[in-house]
């Protein structure tokens, strides 16, 4: 008798019913309304012109408002239920009733468990009674349903027990909202924060990549969004539902040792409140740094914003823990915490664990990824995004993944170049391009670094790597094609001229293959590093439904010449036929060719009026800007293609070292 007096209280009970059964009915309201509702309104709409094509998850429907469900509820059932321990009155009344602290809670949290897992039972029961009679068997089937049942009671339970557990360690209803929410987002938050402003200390330290780790799924509001997709793995479930575990047990912890005369301060427990100040500093100054870092740039914006943004964080967080505005008095934490934080910016700076200088042995390594873009150095094998997989199966890929010797050799030899210029390179304003390397280390390690640098500086070591047959054979999949049995045809893509040629003859894809492949084996460095393209997509496809796309460049010139014998080369490519005229003007500061053209309203339609645009027909003129233009989206001039199926033109542009002499006269 006395075990039942003490785990159910009838009195409690009914005054939880009271306080919060509402919520329990609105819930209710609010599932069947986004679920059941749904279909059935999608169900009696279906007629020749209204079909509803039903989603392979009962997540898709009322995506968005079932994830509002999920983060309103249970944190307004958090709050409302544990609301007696914030009044004063009310947590003096209560805990003086003959209950122990620890019964009392898990008489309240319990209840809080019952109010969000019915409605989700009923309405799971209401899906399964629609699914007897509505044809949409697959959608509404047993494993379907009982699925959205356990991971939205899964996550309604985790929302609702981080409210509880943020309710013990506050006095203050409406900071325990917001710390609620705050608490799903800080630990990504934060390390998003860290890593990122790590950026602007360490040389060849790239953010981007320690942050493309999917790191956005370890965030509950977005991990919701992708179930419909991505279901949610048993690994996830279990760490959820130990997360759940943990919460529930620290809160019960906490408040068997909260005391009753807390209620309405903003944090429960004294020792936790520099924690409370400090980190809301902390976290204010990071975002301060990596704003006026990320816009304005320079050490000197950088340290203003840590300055001013760490100053407005403390000063809010004091007035919330003393309840009032007059906290400028207490300057003293501040200023230690700025000697700190100048400190370890300063050991950063310094690069006192070495992170800029360190670089692994050659025979140490077993493999290096290298390319241009942080995202070429990450390895996709085994990611779990469906969208990589389909796209691996589809389509033949540039691979950046080098393992022979020499390559790894003279990569390492570019890397030792750009550590010793570190200096140099820091202070260099023109670093348009970039360079990732990713070290696979035989002892399993790896080692990641990224920089911007002109390239032009580093012509000599990028020679010794871009005309490596690993290298070439890397950046160019169609040179590994050796049986060419599977290949259905071969589609080149004019995509200016709105032209296509396609090979199907034997012959013929075996004569283009092996000139194809000679053009790009006889690259000399100066045509593999130009991007230039005649506005042609080259398209290999696999019988087994791969594709083999790329562009063709401006110096195949062997497959140019054979086309050209077989009558195909004003269908495959751009010819003087397909222009009318071009205009041509200087682009006297080197300006951006989008800024140019795009962000200057009216450029299109006053190019023909301009004094200083010349006006090109001759068809040997219009040859020569053919095979120069391209490439880069700044140089020296601006070219505006008139084509003769078309009123507006396409824009490229021509550097001053390409420009014909007669260009160069016409518009020194």
């Amino acid at each position: 008798m006395r075990l039942k007096t003490l785990l159910f209280n009838r009195g409690i009970f009914i005054q939880d019913i009271r306080n919060v059964g509402w919520i329990s009915l609105a819930m209710l309201l609010c599932l069947l309304f986004s679920l059941p509702l749904q279909l059935l309104m999608a169900y009696t709409r279906e007629n020749e012109f209204h079909h509803f094509d039903p989603p392979n998850s009962l997540f898709a429907l009322s995506n968005d408002f079932q994830i509002f469900l999920i983060f309103t509820f249970p944190v307004l059932l958090a709050i409302f239920l544990f609301r007696y321990i914030q009044v004063k009155l009310s947590s003096d009344f209560t805990h003086s009733l003959p209950i122990k602290r620890e019964h009392l809670f898990h008489q309240h949290a319990l209840f809080g468990l019952l109010v969000l897992l019915v409605p989700i039972f009923i309405t799971a029961i209401s899906l399964f009674a629609l699914g007897q009679f509505l044809p949409y068997k697959e959608l509404l089937s047993f494993s379907s349903i009982f699925n959205w049942m356990t991971i939205t009671a899964l996550f309604y339970i985790f929302v609702f027990l981080a409210g509880v557990f943020v309710a013990m360690f506050t006095g203050m209803s409406l900071l325990q909202g917001a710390l609620t929410y705050i608490l799903f987002f800080f630990p990504v938050g934060v390390t998003i924060l860290f890593v990122s402003n790590i950026e602007f200390y360490l040389f060849g330290f790239t953010s981007h990549y320690y942050l493309n780790q999917q790191l956005e799924s370890l965030i509950p509001f977005i991990r919701i969004t992708q179930l419909d997709r991505l279901p949610l793995s048993i690994i996830e479930s279990m760490i959820y539902l130990l997360l759940c575990i943990v919460f529930y047990v620290a809160a019960v912890i906490a408040y068997k040792k909260r005391g009753t005369e807390i209620a309405t301060q903003a944090i429960a427990f004294q020792s936790l409140r520099p924690l409370f100040k400090y980190g809301v500093t902390f976290c204010t100054m990071l975002v301060g740094g990596l704003y006026f870092g990320s816009l304005q740039g320079g050490m000197g914006w950088i340290l203003f914003g840590y300055v001013t943004a760490a100053f407005l964080g403390y000063i809010l967080a004091t007035m919330i823990l003393e309840k009032t505005w007059r906290v400028f008095s207490k300057w003293k934490g501040y200023a230690a915490y700025i000697i700190v934080m100048a400190l370890l910016g300063f050991s950063l700076q310094l690069d006192m664990f070495g992170f800029e200088k360190k670089i692994p042995n050659v025979e140490d390594i077993q493999g290096v990824y290298f390319g241009e873009s942080v995202y070429s150095v990450i390895d996709y094998e085994g990611h779990t995004n469906p969208y990589y997989e389909e796209n691996r199966r589809l389509y033949i890929e540039p691979t950046y993944y080098y393992t022979e010797s020499e390559t790894i050799k003279n990569i390492h030899s570019l890397h030792e170049q750009i550590i010793s210029e570190k200096k140099l390179l820091k202070n260099m304003s023109n670093t348009s391009n970039s360079v990732a390397i990713r070290y696979n280390l035989k002892n399993g390690d790896q080692i990641v670094r990224y920089y911007q640098l002109p390239i032009s500086i580093y012509q000599k070591q990028y020679r010794e790597i871009v005309e490596l047959p690993e290298y070439r054979q890397n950046q160019n999949p169609v040179l590994k094609v050796d049986d060419l049995s599977n290949l259905n045809r071969i589609s080149i893509h004019s995509y200016r001229a709105e032209n296509r040629v396609t090979l199907t003859n034997p012959d013929d894809i075996e004569e283009f293959h092996q000139l194809i492949q000679a053009d790009i084996q006889n690259q000399s460095y100066e045509e593999t590093m130009d991007s230039r393209s005649w506005w042609s997509e080259i398209s290999y496809e696999f019988n087994n439904n791969q594709y083999l796309q790329f562009s063709w460049k401006k110096s195949y010139t062997l497959i140019d010449s054979w086309l050209e014998e077989k009558g195909l080369l004003d269908q495959a490519r751009v010819t003087t036929d397909d222009l009318s005229h071009v205009y041509i003007v200087k682009n006297e500061d080197n300006r951006d060719l989008h800024e140019v053209v795009y962000g200057n309203t009216g450029f299109e339609e006053s190019l023909s009026e301009r004094e200083d645009a010349l006006k090109l027909a001759n068809p040997d003129q219009l040859t020569e800007i053919l095979e120069k233009s391209g490439g880069s989206y700044r140089g020296d001039y601006i070219v505006g293609f008139y084509f003769n199926n078309s009123i507006h033109p396409e824009f490229e542009t021509i550097t001053i070292e390409d420009a014909p002499d007669f260009l160069l006269k016409e518009l020194p």
